[in-house]
């Protein structure tokens, strides 16, 4: 699993203007424990394999796509995830997948338009199961 996205999610953002914000972020947890990787306007988290959505400074976005995407997964894993924004002060969830069937391959995608003003996007990833790798890539693409 490495980055970057060979078909990024701005490349289908009619309807948000042109993206002009893009962040990305991957991890591969050891365990089933809960995750949340971050794709914020100046650091990720995890901070290696990421990258985030607004070096350059410009005002914060406001709506967007998001995607998730977990490949190659060892042995049999389900996986919830909540999205999140955040203006620094106060978190939003802004779409929920409840626990998918035991598979070791997922493709989510989504889009959100709010009014808020984010610094932050955090992909909250509850895998279950007996998996020991979770490759997971996350990636955001913005605009104001």
């Amino acid at each position: 699993m490495a980055l970057p996205f060979q078909n990024p999610v701005s490349e289908c953002m009619p309807g948000f203007g042109s993206p002009s914000a893009y962040g990305a972020a991957t991890q591969t947890p050891t365990t089933t424990a809960a995750v949340t990787l971050v794709i914020g306007a100046a650091a990720t988290t995890p901070s290696t394999g990421g990258t985030p959505f607004n070096l350059d400074g410009a005002p914060p976005p406001t709506s967007g796509k998001w995607h998730l995407r977990m490949v190659n997964a060892t042995s049999t894993t389900t996986l919830a995830l909540a999205v999140q924004v955040t203006d620094g002060t106060n978190t939003w969830t802004v779409a929920t997948i409840p626990a998918s069937v035991a598979t070791s391959y997922l493709d989510y995608t989504g889009e959100f338009k709010t009014d808020v003003n984010i610094t932050a996007v955090n992909f909250v990833v509850t895998p279950g199961g007996t998996s020991t790798s979770i490759p997971l890539d996350a990636e955001v693409s913005l605009s104001y």
